[in-house]
């Protein structure tokens, strides 16, 4: 019973535990209706894949028969 006191002791009290949980509960709650609003982005505002991105980025300045495939 002693080391169960001496363990209750050691907690933080309940207002730094509420704190702490809302420091996890609310980006988690601003991820994921972020997340929500993503999945209506329209076709032109989409991430294009890695493989398409890297042969149509050019440096500025370039031309596309400057570099050869």
């Amino acid at each position: 019973m002693d080391l169960l006191k001496r363990m209750i002791g050691l907690l933080p009290s309940a207002s730094i535990l509420f704190s702490a949980a809302l420091c996890v509960i609310i980006p988690m709650c601003f991820y994921w209706v972020s997340n929500r609003m993503r999945r209506h982005d329209p076709p032109w505002k989409q991430e294009m894949p890695e493989d398409e991105c890297s042969q149509t980025m050019l440096p500025a300045g370039s031309s596309n028969d400057q570099y050869e495939e």
